[in-house]
């Protein structure tokens, strides 16, 4: 067998070579870069308390009156 040297690991082979590798590099980091920042960048919403859910439950209508002022009396007393 009569192989060129330069074709199979040269200019030719190897040019191309390096030129897919970096290709693949570009498509992997749009690929995952997007995907880490999205995660780090959502930050944990605030959770409610108490009294912000019993305030929303009167507001909507949910309770009375007589029930918001005892639950609010029990949450102020804890």
């Amino acid at each position: 067998m009569n192989w060129d040297f330069m074709n199979m690991h040269g200019y030719y082979g190897g040019g191309f070579m390096w030129l897919w590798f970096l290709v693949i590099i570009l498509i992997l980091a749009f690929i995952l870069v997007p995907m880490f920042r999205n995660n780090n960048s959502t930050p944990n919403p605030p959770k409610e308390s108490a009294m912000e859910i019993l305030e929303k439950r009167f507001a909507r209508g949910e309770i009375s009156a007589e029930e918001y002022k005892n639950m609010k009396q029990t949450l102020e007393s804890n």
